[in-house]
């Protein structure tokens, strides 16, 4: 085959023929042009396949061109992508018929990032912006036939330097200032730099006559008990003057039915209606997070035009702020009820993105979810994210702090930027004001602190009139532009400008607003700061802690599995991760045995550590009304803060915050000989419960003991002990002894807690015969556990068969039983051999 035939196969290979039965389609009518697609390096000859939605460095990946990008150190061999201009093609067919439409448009959800767009050799779209859909009308350019859609991306290293080299000074932030693209691509200490290219959302052809359909925005105008007013606002583009009827049904019951005028051009269109007796949207732990579905019909000569469903929950957020006697409170109410917000930080799942599969979205939400969680920070590092993360927020009864996508930085303040911002925000509220989960509009993360605390403009070299220009151009866009925004089109949800608004080298950040706390980890201070150091609302706080041992073997060759390797260190994105680790590490840990030893002993440092934090938050309520750590997951395999590795494993954090954020808490504290029980409710009833305390020593011998019957205020932080520990155990061996605590209502266990008097390395523990029952049930196996002495921070462990734990890094008491389920859809008949436990006695005793 010469080679115009070849490529005359490959075109037909990739042809589009837009078959004649969407013709036949609801109107509007959406063709996609993803799925094969084709790409080559700009100057280059020879195309590869692609895909789309896709992006550069996966097409690279799935032909062999490049290696794993998450594997060893491969990350600094593959930063020449970032550094070139590629170019994707496809071809497409467009019968004859799809001209009767009056509009043709070409729409972009999503280009990542700098794009230049040419539809049969006319340049179409110059796009700059990844958080953007981008639309044109191409019917004049469309061809009856065979079409060519060519997307060029030049490279985002270079344009950015462009834009940099022509701002007047240096901005903080470097180059991707410039850049409306997802900053942690650029490089965090968390995450690797992989500056990505492509088409990372879908693509399609959307034909429509006279009406198209903009956006339905529904507002709630007053709840009460017996009634709520919702107020719906269709956006429609005319092109023709008439009339038009809109519907609103909600299980087959039609709410609103009204002939609209439909004028040429922009209408906003409103309808009033009411759901009698509504039942109301709560969070997680709080009541069901009830949804409605509403269904939208639009009517024109006599054709349906637009129709659609929309989930919607009733309830009302508020964001206080109001200053009391104490600073500047920061806490949200639902419905009227003061809510401790539960949580974590979360940034983007995959440096790329667009593999991010449902299932992922699905799995992750579940655990925040079974973690007892109730909110989510999306981090401005990252991206809007996709539909199905506020679908499933919105189902899980998870609210959402949403920053917008500026962090760390200072960013350009010139005309064409913000308009490209306005294009930006404005789009995307418009795309999440409906979801009942969206609790929180936030203008930027730490960049207000960053410029008052980190000395920006010395680093920069910032001139005093030219600080002076950035900082009102920060004022312009995040005090004036992004709130102007959001009043205009979700009015219902609180904005704030940045997130903290005090550093937290500054005594006054615990007193005023949200706090990213950060002494622990950056000031090296001990983790019992947390008990002292507690805001009004904890939005960041962290510490990090090694994956699973299982994990970084998928993403670490097993020989380089060492502290001193450096394709270890590669993965450890701090400048002194693995310092800062060890050197939390002993001080209250011995001297781990080997290097799993110690990748399992940090996790349940990072654990331990973040528990206290929590305790502490959850204790100080109402004074403290928010705890969200710093972070619930990865972009890559890491050693980092997350609570979930990249592969979806569970730390041991994920597992203490499982119980530290329960709607019962029990909190033993020992501080300056006395000792104190607190019991935590979120629950809006009030609880009969009783509170069991027992001090044992490590064989299980009963030193002391206490039970009493108490009332548990709603909603509520309650001390309900407070003794020296002289006066009920004048003679105790601190380093061999616990106090166990214990909440139950009838037969139900609400919380239990273990008091520890001494560091874990100033203990004396010792040898456990650890005993175990392994049953088979339905869903996985039942594993039933029983020791002799306290086994400290069992883990169990089964990596040959895939699976997870109910319940794991728990400490088990003498003549304690525990039961732990094993969740898999594996059965083999070995599991009691696979089965390994480990715990804190066996990884760090000195070897003989």
């Amino acid at each position: 085959m010469n080679r115009i035939g070849f490529y005359k196969l490959i075109l037909i290979l990739i042809i589009t023929v837009i078959p004649e039965v969407y013709l036949n389609a609801q109107n509007p009518l959406k063709i996609d042009l993803g799925g094969p697609w084709q790409m080559r390096r700009d100057g280059t000859i020879k195309w590869g396949n692609a895909k789309v939605p896709g992006l550069v460095h996966l097409d690279l990946l799935k032909a062999n061109v490049i290696s794993d990008p998450f594997y060893n150190d491969t990350e600094p061999n593959l930063q020449w992508i970032g550094e070139t201009a590629w170019e994707y093609r496809r071809v497409f067919l467009v019968p004859d018929s799809l001209f009767a439409f009056r509009h043709l448009e070409l729409v972009f959800e999503g280009i990542d990032t700098y794009a230049n767009v040419y539809l049969n050799d006319s340049l179409i779209l110059s796009a700059d912006n990844m958080f953007r859909t981008w639309n044109v009308d191409v019917k004049n350019i469309l061809r009856y036939g065979a079409n060519e859609l060519k997307v060029k991306f030049p490279s985002v290293v270079q344009e950015n330097k462009d834009r940099y080299s022509k701002l007047k000074y240096k901005l903080p932030g470097d180059e991707k200032v410039v850049c409306r693209k997802a900053a942690y691509h650029f490089g965090w200490d968390w995450g690797p730099t992989f500056i990505t290219s492509g088409i990372w959302k879908p693509v399609y052809l959307k034909a429509y006559n006279y009406v198209n359909l903009l956006a339905v925005q529904y507002s709630q105008k007053e709840i009460t008990e017996t009634n709520a007013h919702i107020s719906a606002v269709f956006t429609v583009y005319g092109e023709l003057s008439d009339t038009a009827t809109i519907t609103v049904s909600s299980n087959n019951e039609v709410l609103f039915s009204q002939r609209n005028v439909i004028r040429k051009g922009p209408n906003f269109l409103r309808c009033d209606f009411d759901i009698r007796n509504p039942m109301l949207w709560w969070t997680n732990g709080l009541g069901e997070p009830y949804l409605y579905s509403l269904n939208h019909e639009i009517r024109f000569a006599g054709k349906t035009v637009a129709k659609g469903t929309t989930r919607i929950g009733i309830r009302k957020i508020e964001l206080i702020r109001k200053s009391d006697s104490l600073g500047s409170p920061f806490y949200f109410k639902l419905n009227g009820i003061p809510v401790f917000m539960k949580g974590a930080n979360y940034i983007p799942q995959d440096n790329f993105l667009t593999r991010v599969k449902d299932s992922s979205y699905a799995a992750i939400i579940k655990s925040v979810a079974d973690a007892n969680m109730n909110m989510l920070r999306v981090w401005g590092g990252g991206i809007y994210e996709n539909d199905i993360f506020y679908d499933l927020c919105d189902e899980k009864g998870i609210l959402v702090w949403q920053d917008f996508m500026f962090a760390n930085a200072m960013y350009p303040g010139d005309k064409e930027f913000k308009q490209n911002v306005q294009a930006e925000v404005g789009q995307n509220l418009v795309r999440l004001r409906n979801h009942p989960c969206i609790a929180l509009w936030c203008g930027n993360n730490e960049i207000e602190e960053g410029w008052k605390n980190w000395g920006w403009q010395k680093q920069y070299n910032i001139s005093k009139e030219d600080s002076v220009e950035i900082w009102n151009n920060y004022l312009s866009l995040y005090w004036n532009l992004l709130p102007g925004l959001v009043n205009r089109y979700d009015s219902g949800v609180p904005y704030i400008s940045t997130s903290p608004m005090i550093g937290w080298g500054h005594p006054e950040s615990l007193k005023n607003g949200d706090s990213h706390y950060w002494g622990v980890w950056w000031g090296k201070e001990p983790f019992d700061t947390y008990k002292t150091k507690v805001g009004r609302f904890m939005s960041e706080y962290g510490f990090q802690g090694f994956p699973p041992f299982e994990s970084l073997r998928k993403s670490i060759y097993t020989p380089y599995l060492d502290l001193k390797s450096p394709i270890l260190k590669s993965h450890e994105k701090h400048p002194q991760g693995l310092e800062l680790i060890d050197e939390y590490l002993l001080r209250d840990y011995k001297t781990p045995k080997d290097f799993q030893s110690y990748v399992y002993v940090s996790q349940v440092l990072q654990a331990e550590g973040i528990k206290t934090a929590m305790e502490a938050h959850r204790r100080a309520k109402p004074y403290c009304m928010g705890s969200l750590y710093w972070q619930l997951n990865d972009c890559w395999p890491a050693i980092s803060w997350s609570s979930r590795d990249y592969y979806g494993k569970r730390k041991a954090l994920h597992y203490f915050a499982t119980k530290a954020f329960a709607p019962f808490l029990i909190s033993p504290q020992y501080e300056q000989g006395r000792v104190k029980v607190t019991v935590v409710s979120d629950k809006l009833e009030d609880k009969k419960a009783e509170l069991r305390l027992k001090l044992i020593d490590f064989n299980g011998k009963q030193i002391w003991q206490k039970s009493v019957n108490i009332d548990i205020p709603a909603n509520s932080s309650t001390v309900f002990f407070d003794s020296t520990l002289l006066a009920f155990a004048p003679k105790l061996k601190l380093q061999s002894s616990l106090l166990f605590t214990l909440l139950v209502s009838g037969n139900d266990t609400l919380s239990q807690n273990i008091l520890y008097f001494d560091a874990v390395k100033n203990l004396q523990l010792d040898s456990a015969v650890i005993k175990r029952t392994i049953k088979e049930i339905a869903g996985g196996y039942e594993v039933e556990l029983t020791t002799d002495k306290l086994a400290k921070n069992i883990y169990l462990i089964t990596p040959l068969i895939r699976g997870e734990f109910s319940d794991n890094f728990f400490d088990l008491l003498p003549g304690e039983t525990r039961k732990v389920i094993y969740y898999t859809d594996i059965k083999n008949p070995n599991f009691s051999i696979f089965l390994r436990i480990k715990t804190i006695y066996d990884s760090c005793k000195v070897k003989e």
